[in-house]
């Protein structure tokens, strides 16, 4: 199948390599995928280098340039380098990530990008891989694993509830007050409960976790204070980062910090039994490609 390359990639060039690499012929998705890593070498290099670099034939260097609408390779780095300027004045500009109400459109962008660049690092100052992999080990061996949240922290948990689901893992997740307290006041020694919550302090949460304590459960939280009430009752806790200003309250910033330690989870359990993760991925895909007939 052909690609479909835009009319022009002037002034977007690594936003346009990155979005068509993954349906490009192998050679030239070399090509690209040096040049997305290497983009400073490549502004300086000539055609001979990069290729020799890429281990792609020149004529490959060419094309790729043509393709993205350019005369010729010299007018594809000139365009480069723009842009790369570009980024960076951008990025000096953008210091502070706290949205204010005189923020245009693009600054706004770049402040929620800054913000959750930001938060993501402070993360992983935090993340303690010795505590994440005795959790891990605790999920895999679990009965069940049950995962509780009110509001986008919920929403999390439910997220983390799919992936777990979709390797296998007897997972499940309540946001309704009502069953978050009977399904855990269920739990018994060798289950996990995972709370998620920012502030750590949410009266919900914190009943539902104390009586998945109390039921013998391995009690993980992923919070932002980790001197909270939650994270008090916890065997074990995951610090999540925070970048909120006045009008950023349950930002995306905040939501990304508790999916990247979710999504680090679900990858290190996949680590633990790739063939085993595959099979039952593959069978629920089997699963919802499902034709219902009748």
């Amino acid at each position: 199948m052909a690609v479909a390359f835009p009319v022009s990639a002037s002034g977007k060039i690594l936003a346009t390599l990155h979005q068509i690499h993954g349906s490009l012929p192998s050679a030239m998705k070399r090509l690209v995928e040096y040049i997305m890593k290497n983009p400073q070498q490549v502004i300086t290099a000539n055609i001979a280098d990069i290729a020799k670099s890429a281990s792609v034939g020149e004529a490959t260097v060419v094309r790729l340039a043509r393709n993205l609408g350019f005369p010729g390779f010299q007018e594809f780095k000139i365009d480069l380098a723009v842009e790369l300027a570009d980024n960076k004045r951008q990025d000096e500009i953008v210091i502070d990530a706290h949205v204010t109400q005189d923020d245009t459109p693009d600054v706004l962008g770049r402040k929620i990008a800054l913000s959750m660049s930001e938060v993501l690092n402070e993360n992983l100052e935090f993340f303690d891989p010795a505590m994440a992999t005795r959790v891990c080990k605790a999920i895999y061996n679990a009965n069940r694993v049950f995962l509780m949240g009110m509001g986008n922290s919920g929403l999390c948990a439910a997220y983390l509830k799919n992936k777990l689901s979709r390797i296998g893992i007897n997972a499940s997740c309540e946001m309704s007050t009502h069953f978050m307290y009977t399904t855990a006041s269920l739990l018994r020694k060798g289950d996990v409960a995972i709370a998620i919550s920012q502030k750590g302090n949410g009266m919900e949460t914190r009943k539902a976790f104390q009586l998945a304590r109390e039921a013998g459960a391995l009690c993980v939280a992923i919070t932002h204070h980790p001197s909270s009430p939650l994270a008090r009752d916890a065997d074990c806790v995951f610090y999540s980062g925070n970048r909120e200003g006045f009008l950023q309250s349950d930002s995306l910033g905040t939501m990304s910090a508790q999916l990247h330690i979710c999504e680090i989870l679900y990858i290190m359990l996949i680590q633990m039994n790739i063939a085993r993760a595959m099979k039952m991925k593959q069978i629920t895909l089997q699963a919802l490609d499902y034709e219902v007939h009748g």
